[in-house]
């Protein structure tokens, strides 16, 4: 019994298992080392699917694009930054910085929650926004030998600028709001033009064989804003759980450089 609890919260974790007003893609952590390589990312989570794709084209470079797919969701963005590396590369950082437009439609029937709770509700979710942000990270990369795997552990923080062109939310008493009686909002929120910040820790393990690795990815946000009240809304989980997979594809053998 209590598997299956840690796999179902592992799930409700994962990939923005909340859909809200701001959709938290996965950081896009590069952390390149001295080979020249073009690097793809899938993540899938519980209402959408990411694409990351990365390269360093020359040394100290970086830059990669992102795109994320769901229902009734779309989000572009791409980023740019300088990267470093220890002389046997075990240690590496990078500062990237980047940006992005969101479109975000999403209409939630959670009344069979009112079994749990007293006041069971639906909820829309509307927002139409540009995001720009800066990503800081830092990570240590290794081998186990025995198993001819690679490993690796970073620590970022991102720190994102957001503008609300339409931040809409809305949560609808689903008791009272029955026909032919008018909706009852127990939330209804409406911005527009509004600045929303947000800083965005995240922690990434990477184990590969070969070019392939599994990616898990922990994520805490934490939203500030003078201009929006994010108190009521479903600002998806305060901590979020991504799992991927990534594929090098490395252009050529260089010399001297680091496995």
């Amino acid at each position: 019994m209590r598997k299956i609890i840690v796999i179902a919260s592992l799930f409700s974790t994962s990939g923005c298992a909340v859909r809200s007003v701001y959709v938290p893609s996965s950081e896009n952590v590069l952390l390149f080392a001295n080979k020249k390589q073009l690097n793809t990312t899938a993540f899938v989570g519980t209402n959408h699917a990411e694409l990351h794709i990365s390269q360093n084209p020359v040394n100290h470079l970086a830059v990669g694009l992102n795109a994320t797919y769901g229902r009734g969701l779309s989000i572009y963005e791409g980023c740019m930054g300088f990267y470093n590396y220890s002389k046997n590369s075990k240690w590496r950082y990078e500062v990237l910085g980047g940006g992005g437009h969101t479109n975000n439609f999403s209409e939630q029937d959670n009344a069979w929650f009112g079994i749990f709770k007293q006041n069971p509700s639906d909820y829309q979710t509307i927002a139409n926004y540009n995001r720009y942000y800066i990503q800081p990270s830092f990570g240590f990369f290794s081998k186990i030998e025995m198993y001819k795997l690679t490993y690796s552990f970073s620590i970022t923080s991102r720190l994102s600028y957001l503008y609300f062109n339409k931040y809409i939310y809305r949560e609808i008493d689903a008791n009272k709001s029955v026909l032919p009686n008018p909706i009852v909002y127990i939330v209804n929120k409406e911005y527009y033009n509004k600045n929303l910040y947000l800083l965005e820790p995240c922690i990434t393990n990477k184990v590969g064989l070969g070019n392939v690795f599994a990616i898990i990815q922990g994520q805490f946000m934490i939203p500030y804003s003078n201009q929006i009240d994010v108190s009521n809304t479903k600002f998806s989980n305060v901590f979020i759980l991504s799992l991927g997979l990534q594929y090098n594809f490395l252009f050529k053998k260089q010399k001297g450089a680091s496995e």
